[in-house]
């Protein structure tokens, strides 16, 4: 759900080439008629080939970030949270810690979208890290707080062994 913004962003500029033919061509803004003719001998001549190109270009833009936005995850098990972070095709990061070190957690949603489609940002502040723990586009990001407090809390709960 959360990549649909994107998707409709990209079909809106996949027409985009389309429509600006159509706005220049249509004689809504005023141009000599021989530059009006060198842009339609130019999109006639290439519309297929240039096409072709813009929408792979889009496709590939579609695939990195989905590429990104998919291989993002954390894994929360009964005693730690794991963080893997896509960053590009060949670069990962993986930070785990521990429930002890947890000293906050934030939520951020913002905008309608975000609101009706139930994802936010979610941030874990720790302690020892150097860095905030952030997931962007986490589906139900309070019943992940929830989640992640009340495993917290029972890990302090338990004397360590």
């Amino acid at each position: 759900m959360v990549i649909i913004p994107m998707i409709i962003t990209l079909m809106v500029v996949a027409l985009a080439p389309l429509v600006l033919f159509l706005f220049i061509t249509s004689g809504f803004i005023p141009l000599d008629e021989s530059v009006i003719k060198i842009i339609e001998r130019f999109f006639l001549e290439w519309k297929v080939f240039g096409y072709s190109l813009w929408l792979l270009l889009l496709w590939v833009i579609f695939f990195i970030e989905w590429t990104d936005y998919y291989l993002d995850l954390w894994i929360i098990t009964n005693r730690r949270i794991v963080d893997v972070e896509q960053k590009g095709f060949f670069h990962r990061e993986i930070t785990s810690f521990r429930f002890e070190q947890i000293q906050d957690i934030t939520v951020e949603t913002h905008g309608l979208i975000e609101t009706f489609f139930k994802f936010g940002t979610l941030q874990i502040q720790t302690a020892g890290h150097s860095r905030d723990i952030i997931i962007r586009d986490a589906h139900y990001p309070e019943e992940a707080r929830s989640l992640i407090l009340r495993l917290s809390e029972k890990s302090r709960a338990i004397p360590n062994q």
